[in-house]
């Protein structure tokens, strides 16, 4: 298992977002987590396709770009396989 992949769960990136002092700490938890997400994308992982697309929504709601989510998005809508939407 990639180290990358799995990540953090949500509520641990939540958690570390809100305990974050500072603008720029909040910024770097985004960039990384992102970074993260991006990873697991190109690798095209399915295991953890539908925790990186919560955790790309939370970051959408602070008001960072997630653009590169898009596909990834439509392609879990798209899937025949209901485990991979839960």
């Amino acid at each position: 298992m990639n180290p990358f992949s799995s990540g953090t769960r949500l509520r641990d990136m939540i958690r570390a977002i809100r305990a974050c002092k500072t603008a720029a700490e909040e910024r770097a938890v985004v960039r990384k987590e992102c970074a993260a997400i991006r990873a697991a994308i190109n690798e095209n992982d399915q295991d953890y396709r539908h925790r990186n697309l919560a955790k790309l929504m939370f970051i959408h709601m602070l008001g960072y770009p997630t653009h590169f989510g898009q596909m990834e998005c439509l392609k879990l809508i798209a899937s025949s396989v209901f485990l991979r939407r839960e």
